[in-house]
């Protein structure tokens, strides 16, 4: 009896210490339930207020954009080079006929007219030629007077007064014939405009095959930029084309057109030259380095965007545009020619297609857009 009430004692131990382990249990996963469902409700309030502020695809969010209205316009392609001032008259002086030179009549840095002697070549026997004229013309003269003095006092015949006449005026043209020759011995300045050297001596000959004599003359009031252009450009860059001249020493831009272009190839260089004229100012300078951007290609009513709005895709490019019911939609469009990170768009696009092209880095097609301009 005795040992039955231990067995029976030692049962209801067992069998209360795991009534009471269950219920501990119990206890700790619903208290670690509760802490979970608070945890995910602040998570979830968190995320509601993300949504609000950024939205999300179910959201009502419109995405903020700039958009530009498609209307002609006209591109440009240019080939931009490097181009210097250029004296557009270079001339040296030189006689009508060879000889040794007898005075230099200018200086380096001298403004000199045009039809100015600047220099005079050795010329004794024009002169004593001129000398020899002179005594003949005298007596002449003299002879003819005396004729004309009898023919008044009708004394003489009239052939003996016109053979006097006619020997005095033929001496007078010959003088001035010999003048003319003479003017062929000096050096005459061709242009208005300042010598710009003197590589000349006195007794120095011009018919000299070796260092011949070099009066030099510029006429700086005239200037040019030359500019060497590659000769894959031979057929569409010639005279006349549209140039844009932009000066960095002096921030300045002039609009103008090729006055000449060469049709010969350099043969080592590849190039041929193109000549821009420059009008009359001091503020351009000979030697002066200009950026010579020279059209090539010209669409008066192109469609041009930011190279940068175009999506490049294996598909093609394409654009983002605002339809009808301002959502984003991706197009697809032809390009043309580029230029400074702008682009001519000749298919694709109509008159009033609104572009995004600004905030097209976040967008997807469908999504709503807001306007910023």
């Amino acid at each position: 009896m005795h040992h039955s009430l231990k067995i029976a004692s030692l049962f209801l131990l067992i069998t209360g210490s795991v009534a009471c382990g269950s219920s501990e249990k119990k206890k700790d996963g619903k208290a670690e339930i509760a802490k979970l469902k608070a945890e995910q409700k602040d998570i979830q309030s968190k995320i509601t207020a993300l949504e609000a502020a950024n939205g999300s695809k179910d959201s009502t969010r419109k995405v903020p954009v700039f958009v530009t209205s498609m209307t002609p316009t006209v591109f440009t392609n240019y080939v931009d080079v490097q181009g210097k001032v250029d004296i557009d008259e270079v001339v040296n002086a030189i006689p009508e006929m060879p000889g040794i030179i007898s005075t230099i009549n200018v200086h380096q840095g001298q403004a000199v007219r045009k039809g100015q002697i600047v220099a005079t070549l050795r010329s004794e026997i024009v002169d004593k030629g001129i000398d020899l004229i002179d005594q003949q013309i005298s007596f002449a003269k003299i002879v003819y007077d005396k004729h004309k003095r009898l023919w008044d006092q009708e004394i003489g015949t009239e052939i003996q007064l016109l053979t006097a006449k006619n020997n005095y005026e033929t001496l007078l043209k010959q003088k001035q014939s010999t003048l003319s020759n003479k003017s062929s011995f000096n050096v005459y300045s061709p242009i208005n405009g300042v010598v710009d050297a003197v590589e000349a001596t006195v007794g120095q000959s011009y018919s000299s095959p070796v260092n011949p004599p070099v009066i030099r003359i510029i006429n700086t009031g005239k200037l040019k930029v030359k500019a060497e252009i590659a000769e894959n450009y031979a057929s569409v860059i010639r005279t006349g084309s549209k140039v844009k001249l932009i000066f960095p020493d002096l921030r300045d831009t002039l609009i103008t057109n090729v006055s000449y272009a060469e049709k010969m190839i350099n043969t080592i260089s590849r190039a041929f030259a193109v000549y821009i004229p420059l009008s009359a100012n001091s503020k351009y300078q000979p030697n002066m380095i200009a950026k010579v951007k020279i059209a090539t290609y010209q669409n008066a009513r192109a469609f041009v965007l930011p190279m940068g709005v175009i999506q490049k895709t294996d598909k093609g490019d394409f654009v983002y545009i605002a339809d009808e019911h301002n959502k984003a939609k991706l197009i697809p469009v032809t390009l043309g020619n580029t230029y400074e990170s702008k682009v001519e768009i000749i298919n694709g696009l109509s008159l009033g297609t609104k572009v995004v092209t600004t905030g097209y880095e976040e967008l997807n097609e469908g999504d709503d857009l807001q306007f910023d301009n």
